[in-house]
């Protein structure tokens, strides 16, 4: 009879725990159902439906949230900002990144006095307001809030667009408080600069941010006269959080008879003019050849060096020095001229070097196939390309792939 009892009462005991961790929900239960509890275990934020606290507060803008609790202990809140990310474009893999700040006990006692001051508490949800515009854009703030019996969930869409209605003032004028008070334009871009630049980011919103991945090429380079060869380069606008902006590349030909040209490249851009439509570069390139009838078959070589402009319409030009090592130094003009066609993936190239008595000139046109997004390789390419050097004429072939 006594273990009845004890059974009993452990069974009473654990209704109560659990009828107390329940609250009753007001405002936008369809939004607490389908998304909030999700959002909530991703970014490890308080579970407020089952919080014994005396007052619970959460405001939720794209990429930030603002959390806020009173116990016996007093006021404490923090700042968490959050970002969706995925490594590839248009991959399906999505992780999201956040941090979290711990506000200061004076911080979070100014803001405890905001939200108490202003009358955010007692405002219903949008979907309660009269005349309350919907729209697919625009941004939505959040509200969250608690005691020990209910919670209060709340959303407003874009409170800016509302006209005059007086419900929209006091959304916008506690949010104008709230973010300036803990700066939070500021601590979210501190934030986002951290970010690893790589991959694409959003925030919540429609907008999406992508850098250019890294990319590294490998392939095949022959010609006529050299049938045998490799291609590889390895390009880079960030390095983790460091914008470098460079690339290198090494294309090498030989054959059988020990004949060969090495053709090597250093290029960074970027660097003064930052641009879309209007960016620079400065590009260095070594090359070392031994080529039969060519100076008695000794190996002549090349240092170029070239600063160029990327303008509209995806149109390049470039100009430089090519100092070639022959019987002696002999220094000339380095002329470059470079064109994109984004409809038909094709990109020409054509560089010239004048000397006194002497024009070395190489066309080259370059078909890229781009393929599907979540494969491991990005894009083919196939090229091909006339050189006239010294009087040695060659046709070079190109087939290389993208990582």
């Amino acid at each position: 009879m006594k273990k009845l009892q004890i059974i009993l009462v452990l069974f009473l005991l654990s209704l109560e725990i659990a009828f107390s961790q329940t609250k009753k929900l007001e405002g936008d239960t369809t939004y607490f159902v389908t998304s909030s509890k999700e959002f909530q275990k991703t970014l490890n934020l308080r579970d407020f439906e089952k919080s014994t606290n005396e007052f619970n507060f959460r405001f939720r803008n794209l990429g930030q949230v603002v959390e806020l609790t009173q116990d016996s202990c007093g006021v404490n809140g923090t700042i968490t900002n959050y970002i969706y990310h995925t490594r590839k474009a248009n991959r399906d893999n999505t992780e999201v990144l956040f941090d979290k700040i711990i506000l200061s006990p004076e911080q979070a006692k100014n803001i405890y006095n905001i939200i108490q001051n202003s009358s955010i508490l007692t405002l219903q949800s949008d979907d309660k307001i009269k005349n309350w515009n919907k729209g697919l854009d625009g941004i939505t703030y959040i509200i969250e809030h608690t005691d020990k019996k209910t919670y209060w969930l709340k959303k407003y869409w874009t409170p800016s667009s509302q006209d005059s209605i007086p419900e929209a003032l006091i959304v916008r004028n506690f949010v104008e408080k709230l973010t300036n008070s803990l700066n939070l334009q500021k601590t979210y871009t501190t934030f986002n600069n951290d970010l690893p630049k790589i991959g694409c980011y959003n925030s919540g919103g429609l907008n999406t941010l992508c850098y250019i991945s890294n990319s590294l090429e490998i392939g095949y380079s022959g010609s006529t006269r050299l049938p045998l060869g490799f291609f590889t380069s390895y390009s880079a606008s960030f390095i983790g959080k460091t914008q470098v902006n460079s690339g290198i590349g090494l294309q090498y030909n030989f054959d059988n008879n020990g004949f060969q040209h090495l053709n090597f490249q250093a290029s960074k851009w970027k660097i003064f003019y930052r641009k879309n439509n209007f960016s620079d570069f400065i590009a260095y390139n070594y090359q070392n050849r031994k080529l039969a009838n060519v100076n008695g078959g000794n190996r002549l070589e090349n240092h170029q060096i070239k600063y160029g402009l990327n303008l509209k319409s995806n149109f390049g030009i470039g100009a430089g020095i090519d100092v070639l090592f022959i019987d002696n130094e002999k220094i000339g003009s380095y002329l470059y001229a470079f064109k994109w066609f984004p409809k038909l993936n094709i990109s020409t190239t054509l560089t010239s070097s004048i000397f006194y008595n002497q024009l070395n000139y190489k066309g080259e046109i370059l078909k890229s196939i781009n393929l599907n997004s979540k494969s491991f390789l990005h894009r083919i390419t196939l090229g091909l390309a006339y050189e006239d050097f010294m009087d040695y004429k060659d046709l070079y072939v190109r087939v290389q792939v993208s990582f």
